[in-house]
């Protein structure tokens, strides 16, 4: 592997650059990466979001007037409105228009977002499709977590179905099934956040350490512990920034933020100058902020930011909600098309294994769930026994 290039912008006694040199190396990619480097001005690209679609579109002359922002940072509703008057002067038949701008569109903010917009994208469509595996199909997924403890609820269900549904126990079931998928959706979009973010133009994601303590530093194996994605200097003048990126602001509680706050000021004294941040995506206010106190008495130079603020430093443009979305629309949706999962049918396939259940049991819905989830052998119920039993095993 030929040896790394130094981190532009960055003094060369900077502790950056001594930093293994695969990380190093993705770092000055991503410097290369930044969208004001890459395109000289609108017209180059707008040339390239066509290319990747194959559209052979004349584009107006004056966009080489302009810097590329003036067209990538467009709200996704001017970019319809944009592309809809490029296809009208290029001579498109007013109903190929709508579709294809609104195509054009999404693709733009991919192309803003990503170098390889296709790459982002498959690998974000395979990360839906494994979690996805996991969605309840079955009674059992529904009646048992991994957890041997984390059984389905039943005076919860009695409640979903008379007070949420009028007595459908279907449409109950549906509830339940829809609850876990989400339960399971939830976990996945912390995760994707981490790597579709650290994916984007200018920003790498920190890898994480393999056979190493998380939180323990290493100038080569994990230069970074705390931090989730790293921004080199876009520009002259600029610091390296540091993130670390949460879903919503209640993620943290009061102590796991103190520790994070800790291992962000370690990086702040060993990269002199670094910005330090810490992001909670979704939202719009610190208020409510559960761990914000107990982060800045540890390290008054956290940034605590929130919502479309996080958005702007971490993706360095005014519509980066817009952008993360814009991902996470086309992914979602090739992978729905190949899972093909719908929680109706889900719902009425686990309705009838109860009802059969129940006729062979010759017991109420309700009541065989109750027993189900309830009943069991004293050694596996009462601690007095469950742990002889344990000892005895071991």
């Amino acid at each position: 592997m030929a040896a790394a290039s130094s981190i532009e912008f960055l003094p060369a006694g900077h502790a950056a650059q001594r930093i293994g040199a695969e990380l190093r190396q993705a770092l000055v990619e991503a410097q290369q990466k930044v969208i004001t480097r890459e395109f000289r001005h609108a017209f180059d690209f707008a040339e390239r979001v066509c290319a990747e679609l194959k559209q052979d579109l004349k584009l107006p002359d004056d966009l080489r007037d302009h810097p590329v922002t003036d067209f990538s940072d467009l709200p996704f509703t001017d970019l319809i409105a944009r592309w809809t008057e490029i296809l009208i002067h290029n001579g498109l038949p007013a109903a190929a228009v709508a579709g294809l701008a609104s195509n054009l569109a999404h693709w733009t903010q991919l192309v803003r977002a990503f170098s390889d917009p296709e790459a982002a994208l498959e690998w974000a469509r395979g990360k839906v499709l494994s979690v996805a595996a996991d969605f309840p199909r079955s009674a059992a997924n529904i009646e048992r977590g991994r957890n041997p403890g984390d059984v389905l609820d039943p005076y919860i269900l009695a409640a979903t179905q008379v007070l949420l549904y009028g007595g459908d126990f279907q449409q109950a079931i549906g509830a339940t099934v829809a609850h876990k998928a989400l339960m399971i959706l939830e976990g996945l979009m912390g995760h994707m956040h981490e790597e579709v973010l650290g994916r984007m133009r200018g920003n790498v994601k920190n890898p994480e350490p393999r056979g190493l303590n998380q939180e323990l530093y290493d100038p080569e194996l994990n230069p970074f512990p705390g931090a989730d994605i790293v921004q080199p200097p876009p520009r002259a003048g600029q610091p390296l920034r540091l993130h670390q990126v949460k879903s919503k602001t209640g993620t943290l509680n009061a102590s796991g933020g103190a520790r994070l706050a800790e291992q962000m000021r370690q990086l702040r004294m060993r990269y002199a100058g670094a910005e330090i941040y810490s992001h909670s995506l979704v939202g719009n206010t610190l208020r409510g902020h559960r761990s914000i106190g107990g982060m800045r008495r540890v390290e008054p130079a956290l940034i605590v930011t929130v919502g479309e603020t996080a958005f702007r430093i971490l993706t360095d443009s005014p519509n980066g909600a817009e952008l993360l979305l814009r991902l996470y629309q086309n992914a979602f949706q090739l992978a729905a098309n190949e899972t093909g999962y719908g929680i109706e049918e889900m719902a009425a396939g686990i309705t009838q294994t109860f009802q059969e259940r129940a006729e062979a049991s010759h017991e109420g819905f309700m009541e065989l769930l109750l027993h189900e989830v309830t009943r069991g052998r004293l050694a596996d119920q009462d601690s007095r026994h469950f742990q002889n039993v344990r000892s005895r095993r071991s």
